[in-house]
């Protein structure tokens, strides 16, 4: 019971003084690599999504996620779970395939950073992205 509440008054102090820091926090640990990122959706067969790492840093992990909400998108309305890596000041092509028909909203996410647009869809092809 002693060694019990020696223990309970020592953890409190210990991770309370771990905690606290007077040291300024720079820009760049603060700075989320995701944000360096440029999108340019294009069409074609299917939605071509050009990447961009326009920062410093190589970007590693990183979600990417598509959506196209449109009636007439019957299949490849959605991709999620796929991961990106770009180096710092390279570009990168994602083509997402879709088959169905009329107007479609198109919503790209890598990461932090959501590139949207509109586009009209025929069958397979992709057309008027903007």
């Amino acid at each position: 019971m002693v060694v019990g509440l020696v223990i309970a008054l020592v953890l409190p102090i210990g991770s309370a003084t771990l905690q606290k820091t007077d040291e300024p926090v720079t820009e760049t640990t603060m700075m989320k690599p995701a944000s360096q990122l440029e999108i340019t959706l294009k069409g074609g067969l299917g939605v071509y999504a050009y990447i961009k790492n326009i920062g410093t840093t190589d970007i590693t992990d990183t979600e990417v996620e598509i959506i196209l909400d449109g009636p007439g998108i019957i299949w490849g309305s959605q991709k999620t779970g796929g991961y990106l890596d770009i180096e710092a000041g390279k570009t990168q092509l994602l083509i997402c395939p879709v088959f169905g028909f009329g107007a479609t909203n198109i919503e790209f996410t890598a990461g932090s950073t959501t590139q949207t647009a509109t586009a009209k869809v025929l069958f397979w092809f992709v057309y008027r992205v903007e």
